[in-house]
């Protein structure tokens, strides 16, 4: 359950950087790695697999890869279930028109 909650709460930083609102200052800084969550989840998962807060035993170098990946992945199908479910947020309104 403990490791559910810890990739759970990774893919939620991930979502987190590159689509909310209160974010969308930072994403400016640097668009194309801050927009993207397969990007975004990289270096998230690689920090976190890289300075031990997820351990998998094979060492940081292989565990920042790994886990890196991993959340890569894991992100980026949240990411596309949620654009599925809930629309694109940055997309225009699509029927608002004269």
């Amino acid at each position: 359950m403990t490791s559910f909650l810890l990739v759970s709460a990774l893919i939620g930083a991930t979502l987190l950087v590159t689509r909310s609102a209160i974010l969308h200052p930072v994403r400016r800084l640097f668009p194309a790695l801050l927009g993207c969550s397969q990007c975004t989840g990289f270096w998230i998962g690689g920090a976190a697999g890289g300075s031990g807060v997820v351990v998998l035993g094979r060492g940081p170098l292989l565990g920042a890869i790994l886990v890196g990946a991993a959340i890569s992945l894991l992100a980026l199908l949240a990411d596309g279930v949620l654009l599925r479910l809930l629309g694109d947020p940055d997309a225009p309104d699509e029927g608002h028109g004269s």
